[in-house]
């Protein structure tokens, strides 16, 4: 009778032993999930959002990016139901469920505030025209007539390698104040004596003076610059062509059709530190996430073996 008594408290030991190495491993495993499924997710959403499938397909990345929120959102409702009735393994359930639905919204903000402030003026200038040796004041026709440089003519302009005597002419600078300083000056041939276009202007925030024509923007300091990126930020574009009308009233000059760009020594170079910043934020991003994922579910599972004991 001893003997089967202590045969069985051996075997209830044994599987004890078992249970308790099988619970350790699912626990490992889960834990793993907890940590692994909403960084991958984050940076999933955070990348189809920054790049070039958000500006080749606009329509369906969005939906992609709204379903995913609307998943992780299902799944925070659903876990908490089940902490609230105090189902199985509820803590997992919890963490997942709240950690998917924060992911995938701060993936879609980010992603979409790291697009539209370096990917998407990058992909739109790509996908614009180049031109060369384009004289900012005045066009010869084919008839041989000399006339005012007109940007009517650059409408689909996204680089544009302006004449060897190009200048900016900051003594015709303005700006134009709301919040920011909203500034441009005049690209010109100062060679050209009479009617010349001014149609081809320099623009920059925050780069100049409100009170006197001091334009401080982009490559303004360089003899080597030459050349002009377009600006394609859509909402700056009226404080630009305000600015326009302020320096068309202060020096007597005429802008029918003004075309706005960043002066700068090396478009191509230039337009590629904009990828890279944009890159950059989304290595930055993912390496900080998967961080900022583990330091609070560390404690988070601390908290809830201390519970569960």
């Amino acid at each position: 009778l001893y003997g089967a008594i202590v045969d069985q408290q051996l075997e209830a030991r044994s599987l004890a032993a078992q249970t308790c190495k099988h619970r350790r491993r699912l626990d490992c495993f889960t834990a793993m999930l907890a940590l692994l499924v909403p960084w991958g997710l984050f940076v999933s959403v955070f990348a189809a959002v920054s790049f070039y499938m958000h500006y080749s397909a606009p329509l369906t990345t969005m939906l992609a990016a709204a379903c995913v929120c609307l998943i992780g959102m299902s799944l925070a409702v659903t876990s908490l139901y089940a902490w609230t009735v105090g189902s199985d393994r509820r803590f997992y359930r919890l963490y997942m469920g709240m950690a998917v639905a924060v992911a995938s919204s701060l993936g879609w903000i980010l992603g979409d505030i790291n697009f539209w402030q370096y990917m998407q003026p990058s992909y739109h200038i790509d996908h614009l025209a180049t031109y060369s040796n384009v004289d900012p004041s005045s066009q010869h026709l084919w008839s041989g007539e000399t006339v005012p440089a007109r940007g009517g003519r650059y409408q689909d302009a996204g680089k544009i390698y302006f004449s060897h005597n190009a200048v900016l002419d900051r003594n015709k600078a303005a700006s134009f104040k709301d919040g920011n300083l909203y500034c441009v000056a005049p690209i010109v041939n100062p060679n050209c004596i009479d009617d010349c276009g001014f149609d081809f202007w320099a623009v920059g925030i925050n780069c100049c003076s409100d009170l006197a024509a001091d334009f401080r923007c982009g490559d303004y300091n360089s003899t080597r610059a030459k050349s002009g990126l377009r600006q394609v930020v859509e909402t700056w574009r009226p404080f630009f062509h305000l600015a326009v009308i302020q320096a068309e009233g202060f020096h007597g000059v005429t802008s029918r059709h003004p075309l706005f760009f960043h002066w700068v020594e090396d478009p191509v170079s230039e337009l590629q530190s904009w990828k890279l910043s944009g890159y950059r934020v989304f290595v930055l991003v993912m390496i900080s996430s998967f961080i900022v994922n583990a330091m609070v579910l560390a404690p988070s599972l601390k908290s809830a073996r201390s519970s569960a004991n």
